[in-house]
């Protein structure tokens, strides 16, 4: 009697462990394995280069995009500022940029939201400089000709590295020079230093050879890569903007597992070394997330822009406003950390 009460205990156990676990899968896979029914939209992404976008260039190759009924074109900018200026002009739907153009853009009028986070890492910014130049140290950029972008990361950047190390903008020469330049002044020595973004810091150590140095400062600052869009298209598509991150979504698992495959993606679709790709890769957190830690960024970098007078503003905005939680709530809700 005993024996046959164990063996119908087992039994039910056993079921109730089994169908727990399909539904477990059902719910894991659902967001990798649903296609969108209905006709297809199209959309336009302004982005910017590897490593930051590359969920993007996954989710293109993968057929993400296609899969949750979406047919997009994508944009290529030389960088962030460059993509929010694109689609300011209406010309792209979305745009990728990290905090510093948003920061400025918002600042100076424009009415965009942050739909999520797709890239972040603390080792993407460094100071490659010429030890050629007499610089050795950090301290050793005084009075010395160094190169940034004016109004992203870069610049940022720069002046925090300099803060940190008891330096000033006034003890540097700033040019105003776009990623692409920096690499033929710091190459030519038309600058002694630039504030480079990943992957040029690399880039340039290997040209540079002996005659070069990087200064990383992991504890400074960590740089998250954005998607945006203007609020007037968040308000009428958003259903349009839940296939965007569920997209994305599926593209950052696939990187999780299946890095090597993930970064082919990516070299075949920029054009792009992979083995330079895989050299910077694992310094990145490709997630899709809405983070307190970009609350506070965005806030931080605000202060910067309005003590250096880059912008008109004199106050700090309330960027809640400018953050659109809905969509990634609704898509991946446990990667909304953002305290209202």
């Amino acid at each position: 009697m005993i024996w046959k009460l164990m063996r119908g205990y087992l039994t039910s156990t056993a079921v109730a462990v089994f169908v727990s676990a399909v539904l477990v899968c059902f719910s894991a896979c659902s967001r990798t394995d649903q296609k969108s029914s209905g006709p297809v939209e199209k959309i336009t992404i302004a982005y910017s280069a590897p490593p930051y976008t590359v969920l993007i260039d996954i989710a293109e190759a993968q057929g993400y995009f296609r899969q949750e009924g979406l047919e997009a074109t994508l944009q290529a900018q030389g960088h962030g500022k460059l993509a929010l200026e694109a689609l300011a002009e209406g010309k792209a739907d979305f745009a990728t940029a990290g905090s510093t153009p948003i920061i400025l853009a918002i600042m100076d009028g424009e009415k965009i939201s942050l739909i999520s986070s797709i890239q972040s890492s603390n080792r993407n910014n460094a100071i490659a400089a010429r030890k050629d130049r007499g610089i050795l140290a950090p301290k050793d950029l005084k009075g010395k000709k160094t190169a940034a972008t004016l109004g992203t990361i870069r610049e940022f950047f720069l002046d925090s590295f300099l803060v940190v190390n008891g330096l000033s903008r006034k003890d540097v020469t700033v040019v105003d020079l776009g990623p692409a330049e920096m690499l033929e002044a710091i190459s030519n020595g038309s600058v002694d230093a630039v504030s480079a973004l990943s992957p040029d810091p690399v880039r340039i150590q290997k040209m540079l050879g002996d005659k070069g140095i990087m200064f990383y400062d992991e504890n400074i600052y960590t740089a998250a890569f954005n998607i945006v869009s203007t609020q007037e298209y968040i308000l009428r598509n958003p259903r349009t903007i839940e296939k965007l991150l569920r997209a994305l979504v599926k593209a950052e698992e696939f990187a999780r597992q299946s890095p090597s495959e993930a970064q082919k993606n990516v070299a075949e679709a920029r054009q792009i070394d992979k083995v330079l790709l895989g050299e910077i890769w694992d310094a990145n957190d490709f997630s899709v997330k809405l983070d307190q830690s970009l609350l506070l960024s965005l806030e931080d970098e605000s202060r910067w822009a309005i003590k250096n007078k880059l912008t008109t503003a004199t106050k700090v905005p309330n960027y809640l406003d400018y953050i659109y939680r809905d969509g990634l709530a609704s898509v991946k809700p446990e990667a909304v950390r953002i305290l209202k």
